[in-house]
């Protein structure tokens, strides 16, 4: 068992004043302690005693409740996630937009932390990162002061384990990791997944976003795949009943059930991001990425964050598997968008946020009534593909 005591007395002991703390991110990110206290909660009273604290978070889907953010000098939101939404309306947070691959290089210099606290599980005597590895591994590699917390039942898909001399074990809980089950398709996302999969070849590895596509994509490919992505979701599991997934699949996150947890338990399914997301890994195959947007100027630049100063996402991987899609020889950089959301266009004369994706690393764009193909046009070409195809 761990105790808000427990954890509070860890990180004083572990970060000095102006010193740096990271959260695990994640499903798995510790959100409340096995005596019911909220680790927003400690994590405020652990900076009101170590004094000028900077706060950095990653992807966080499950709220971290009790949060002051008045007791930090900075919060760092690297990658605003549904959790983040109260924490980023604070003006004393600030989102540093990045791709996935560049958050590593990030937390290696200007926002190198002294700490990270995450959730852990012990298999066989080696531990293990239980549901995301992310760009924990890279701390791990730097020698930060990994405070781990052990969780008694939870399931382990880390490929690699941590020596335990890495870590330091402050308490245990039985908690698990957040439970996020999909929703199912509709008949729009079917649509839309049955024109993606017309350019994705049998043996190719295919990327996909979590959501009712994701999951509609899994559900309607008729040819073996290999899975490489950055959020392995519940569709994984059908995938391989079906006789269709080819290997092990490759994630540095999970999202999804209960049953999707338990299914990965020791298997070498999660890295961190410096492998999931290296583009030059990822071109030397029949890599296809499938990724969604929000905005689309006319040329087919993406904006996959949100609507003016509305954030709904972060970057994430978007920019890194859209440009090795692009670098890979027999790969495809898609671009899958209903036609109208809310009965919005998603095309736009202009984004009204700075680009996500450049539109250089975008092949094709698919609607549910049909495709743009944008490979080998000029500027102009490319305008009038993009506006037939939501004219149509």
């Amino acid at each position: 068992m761990i105790t808000a005591a427990d954890l509070t007395a860890a990180l004083c002991a572990a970060v000095p004043q102006g010193g740096t703390i990271a959260l695990g991110d994640g499903v798995g990110t510790l959100t409340t302690l096995d005596d019911g206290s909220s680790v927003g909660a400690v994590l405020t009273e652990a900076a009101h005693r170590i004094g000028g604290v900077r706060l950095i978070l990653g992807w966080v889907p499950g709220a971290v409740t009790e949060l002051d953010v008045t007791a930090f000098a900075d919060v760092v939101a690297l990658m605003p996630g549904w959790g983040m939404r109260a924490v980023l309306k604070s003006p004393g947070t600030r989102f540093v937009p990045t791709a996935l691959t560049g958050i590593q290089s990030l937390l290696h210099t200007v926002l190198r932390p002294d700490a990270l606290v995450t959730r852990v599980a012990l298999r066989d005597g080696i531990f293990r990162f239980c549901t995301e590895v992310s760009w924990q591994r890279s701390l791990v590699d730097d020698g930060v002061t990994v405070l781990a917390v052990v969780d008694e039942h939870a399931g382990a898909a880390d490929a690699l384990g941590i020596d335990a001399g890495a870590l330091r074990v402050v308490g245990h809980t039985s908690r698990g990791p957040l439970e996020v089950p999909g929703r199912a398709p509709q008949p729009i996302h079917d649509a839309l997944a049955d024109n993606v999969l017309r350019y994705v070849p049998a043996g190719a590895s295919l990327q996909y976003g979590p959501g009712q596509l994701g999951t509609a994509l899994l559900q309607r490919v008729s040819v073996p795949v290999h899975i490489e992505t950055g959020l392995l979701t519940d569709g994984v599991m059908e995938l391989e009943r079906r006789g269709l997934l080819l290997g092990e699949p490759s994630a540095t996150y999970l999202l999804g059930s209960a049953d999707l947890y338990r299914w990965a338990d020791g298997r070498s399914i999660l890295r961190g991001i410096g492998y999931t997301h290296d583009i030059s890994r990822l071109r030397d195959r029949a890599f296809i990425a499938v990724n969604t947007a929000i905005e689309i100027d006319p040329v087919g630049q993406i904006n996959c964050e949100g609507a003016g100063e509305k954030i709904v996402g972060g970057i994430g991987g978007h920019p890194d598997f859209c440009a090795a899609a692009r670098a890979s020889r027999d790969g495809l950089s898609i671009i899958a968008v209903q036609s109208r959301i809310n009965d919005r266009s998603p095309l736009v004369e202009a984004l009204s946020r700075p680009a996500s994706t450049p539109a250089h690393d975008v092949d094709i764009i698919v609607t549910e009534s049909g495709a743009a193909d944008l490979r080998g046009l000029d500027w102009p070409a490319r305008r009038a593909s993009i506006t037939r195809l939501f004219d149509s």
